[in-house]
């Protein structure tokens, strides 16, 4: 996911029938943590999967050196970091976890790389208009809000501190595969002292993919009882909603499906819709 997941409880509530009760319209405030990089390190952990996207996306975007980027929802910074490596010079990221942003600062001061970090929300960017080439979306970030209208006004957002002429890349997972292919249970170790018990329905509106995780230490328990749930967003529905936005030449560029090489449960980031668009004013 770079991201996905709630609140820690530090118990197990036991078989519950229904998930969905269980997710906080927040539940994106407080899973970005330290046990979200254990859980989802086969990807966002692993450089070469970093390396290999970024290749893609800048291929995909034309991107310059002049450039003015934004990662926005961007974890702990594992694309701005790799684009700063490649010799990009006027990067920023964005993201809402304090926690994964004093990781992106940290790893760019060790490197000595030159990427502007922040904490911020999405839905209302603390930059001013015109301010950017390149707005990236990436890893599965886009879809946690409850209301569809709070993903439309961070594409709003995009569209206001977009140049003329400048594009998002939206890398989300591929909701319509996800609603027929997605696993209901699954388990497996993500060290050699932590495992992760999984359970995941559709929500009541068939929209959201409802997710539990129960994250175990094998000598002190259960470390975390956590819940949440990602939008399924189809190509049909990406479009009209980039459309509502402002955007247009909203382009489809295949899609990606995602390697683990620990065979680990990959969910949403499992198969992922890259998709570009472009404001067409001047």
């Amino acid at each position: 996911m770079k991201g996905s997941k709630s609140t820690v409880n530090k118990r197990c509530l036991g078989p519950l029938h229904n998930l969905e009760k269980f997710v906080k319209p927040d539940w994106w405030q407080h899973i970005f943590n330290s046990i979200y990089l254990k859980t989802d390190a086969d990807v966002v952990c692993d450089l070469n999967t970093t390396r290999e996207e970024v290749s893609l996306f800048s291929s995909i975007l034309g991107l310059s050196h002049e450039d003015r980027i934004l990662d926005l929802c961007c974890g702990q910074g594992r694309h701005s970091l790799e684009l700063a490596r490649l010799g990009f010079m006027n990067i920023d990221g964005l993201d809402r976890s304090h926690y994964l942003i004093q990781k992106a600062r940290a790893k760019a001061r060790e490197e000595g790389l030159k990427v502007r970090f922040r904490e911020g929300d999405a839905r209302k960017l603390p930059y001013p208009d015109n301010s950017f080439s390149v707005v990236m979306i990436l890893g599965n970030s886009f879809g946690y809000f409850e209301n569809i209208k709070d993903d439309l006004r961070v594409l709003k957002e995009v569209f206001r501190v977009l140049k003329p002429l400048g594009r998002i890349l939206i890398d989300v997972a591929d909701g319509k595969y996800l609603k027929e292919n997605f696993e209901p249970r699954s388990w497996e170790w993500i060290d050699k002292k932590h495992f992760v018990c999984r359970e995941r329905c559709l929500s009541s509106d068939k929209g959201r993919l409802i997710s539990r995780e129960v994250v175990v230490h094998v000598e002190r328990g259960v470390v975390v009882d956590q819940f949440y749930a990602e939008r399924l967003y189809t190509r049909e529905s990406l479009k009209k909603l980039l459309e509502e936005a402002g955007f247009g030449s909203i382009n489809f560029h295949g899609g990606i499906i995602t390697d683990s090489k620990r065979n680990q449960d990959l969910g949403m980031m499992k198969k992922r819709i890259v998709v570009t668009a472009l404001v067409e004013r001047r």
